[in-house]
């Protein structure tokens, strides 16, 4: 159980986290990364880029909210500032996972329409079970579902390519963090 008064996310958290959100200035494809990316929209069209960053920067976003829910003490507050990005995530798979139903010629697009199918059902089937039981989705949880869709995301990324180039630095050190955020965050126990 967490004690009163500590963090509700353990200390490794939020360098995971950090590092996620770092990996958005890393590069994506070539040498540009999406930080990159954002800023040159937003040169053009602000908006555009804020819609770019819910997009393009869902993750990166999920990285530094997680590193905010680390120093948090309120379970409550830390599990809100990480299920704002963790729902961007799984609805931006959806229209991935719809484009790709367009697009015969992706490899590996069935798994990833698949993997996007489960991951967003039990989800929202957790999300409605804890929410009945009265017992909201914790920080903790929260964390490791993120960690374990991002791996599964980005694992599918890493056999893909962008214009005949394979993807770079930023999805190879987008997959480590969130694999070791799904392996490393505890569990949370039952009255947590």
């Amino acid at each position: 159980m967490v004690e009163p008064g500590s963090p509700v996310l353990p200390r490794h958290s939020a360098a995971l986290g950090l590092t996620l959100f770092a990996a958005i200035a890393l590069p994506i494809v070539g040498d540009a990364s999406v930080l990159d990316w954002l800023l040159a929209i937003g040169a053009r069209d602000p908006i555009a880029a804020l819609f770019g960053l819910f997009i393009f920067g869902a993750p990166f976003l999920f990285g530094l909210a997680v590193a905010i829910a680390s120093v948090l003490h309120d379970r409550g507050r830390a599990a809100q500032v990480i299920q704002v990005p963790l729902s961007i995530i799984h609805a931006v798979l959806v229209l991935h996972a719809g484009a790709l139903l367009q697009a015969p010629d992706i490899p590996l697009r069935l798994s990833f329409i698949g993997f996007t199918a489960v991951a967003c059902i039990y989800y929202l089937y957790a999300k409605a079970e804890a929410e009945a039981a009265d017992r909201p989705l914790g920080p903790r949880w929260l964390t490791r579902w993120g960690g374990v869709v991002l791996t599964g995301a980005t694992f599918w990324l890493h056999f893909q390519t962008f214009g005949h180039r394979p993807f770079g630095l930023a999805v190879h050190v987008t997959l480590v963090a969130a694999f070791l955020l799904a392996a490393t965050t505890p569990r949370e126990r039952a009255g947590e």
